[in-house]
């Protein structure tokens, strides 16, 4: 987790890229937010990369304005880009590795009071396997799926959702 900037001021978007670097396509959420991190971004906007969901999110979460999620989805056609509106929801599992960004919203909620509207941002993968690179399919979305983060970034997308 990188450092928070202003830390204890309220965040206008807070990103959150999940993935597995190891396991192919499920490494785009994790590559997409390192790679976001290494640009320059106005101070109200908070990147993390991980590799799973953790209960401590939902505090972040709730000194955010936003939440954009990043991950790859396992079902659709590969390099589909879909950009879903969440709502919050119970943990369905009794282990961390289970959380779901629902569930990060819905601790949010429970524990700090306050559960900001959030989306989920995916790319369906194509392959699973062990790996370090994006298949072709989700590789030739990432422009698209960089260009709708811009959007969040810039205070856009929220307007037309």
């Amino acid at each position: 987790m990188t450092p928070l900037k202003n830390k204890g001021r309220m965040l206008r978007l807070l990103i959150i890229g999940i993935g597995n670097p190891l396991r192919s396509d499920d490494g785009l959420g994790l590559q997409v937010a390192q790679e976001l991190s290494r640009e320059p971004l106005p101070d109200d906007v908070h990147i993390i990369a991980a590799q799973q969901l953790t209960p401590e999110l939902s505090e972040l979460a709730s000194r955010a304005e936003h939440v954009l999620f990043i991950d790859a989805a396992d079902a659709g056609t590969p390099g589909t880009l879909k950009c879903e509106p969440i709502a919050p929801a119970a943990p369905s599992g009794r282990h961390s590795h289970d959380l779901t960004p629902a569930a990060v919203l819905q601790m949010s909620q429970t524990l700090y009071g306050r559960c900001p509207p959030a989306h989920l941002l995916t790319i369906a993968g194509e392959s699973f396997a062990t790996g370090a690179t994006l298949s072709p399919a989700v590789a030739s979305a990432m422009p698209a799926l960089k260009a709708q983060i811009r959007s969040f970034i810039e205070g856009d997308a929220r307007e037309n959702k």
